[in-house]
């Protein structure tokens, strides 16, 4: 008997966590950013993001294999469309980052692997190469966990818990992780395959919502940089 129970999904269990109305509205702005779900007419413009750095990429993201064409972007954009109004069956979102003073597109960000039953679910993001250490990242990783952990009476999720992963070797996802102050909680060695890199170990960071400080949008200062 190994599984343990957060394998396994408990239907009105736990904290039975329900979304927020009008996801179809999010926009979250920030000081360079805007955070905002994706529209149609997007479709175009999310492809030439991913298609201008599909190398840098996908050395770390697999779904960037499946952007062939404009029409895989619009498919993407549809599904988060209508599977904000889900939220309980996609358990995911993907929304675009644009540059809040000339409306470019910049990358994404979101979450999957929503658990109902302990309010938690893991996020990610991704910039342009030709953007990449602006800091952008950072930035908008800030607001979305904030938006994530922020009590849905005040306009957020109201989410109990983020967690993030990526791999050891990533030197630049994790760098993102430790600046936002998020304790690392996982060490998985040689568990992670990359395509073309090879096996790397899987690296998890967790947060709690009363670990955030939503003024300062970084963790507490006496949040432990690590559990291990």
């Amino acid at each position: 008997m190994t599984q343990c129970a957060n394998e396994r999904e408990w239907p009105g269990e736990g904290i039975n966590w329900k979304a927020p109305e009008n996801l179809e509205t999010i926009r979250i702005e920030t000081p360079r950013l805007v955070i905002r779900l994706y529209a149609v007419e997007d479709a175009a413009e999310m492809f030439d993001s991913v298609d201008s750095c599909r190398e840098y990429l996908s050395e770390w993201m697999d779904w960037v294999t499946h952007y062939e064409r404009v029409e895989n972007a619009t498919e993407y954009i549809v599904k988060n469309m209508i599977g904000v109004r889900k939220l309980a069956e996609t358990r995911e979102i993907g929304v675009g980052i644009y540059d809040r003073e000339t409306g470019n597109h910049v990358g994404g960000i979101g979450f999957h692997g929503l658990k109902l039953e302990t309010a938690a679910a893991e996020f990610g993001y991704w910039i342009r190469q030709d953007l990449a250490g602006r800091g952008y990242a950072s930035e908008a990783s800030k607001a979305w966990i904030t938006f994530m952990l922020r009590p849905q009476a005040e306009g957020g999720m109201g989410m109990a818990r983020v967690r993030a992963y990526c791999s050891s070797d990533n030197p630049g996802s994790r760098r993102v992780l430790e600046k936002l102050g998020m304790p690392l909680e996982v060490v998985q060695r040689q568990d992670y395959f990359v395509k073309g890199f090879g096996l790397t170990s899987r690296i998890g960071f967790g947060l709690m919502k009363d670990e955030w400080g939503f003024d300062r949008q970084l963790a507490h200062e006496n949040t432990p940089a690590t559990r291990l």
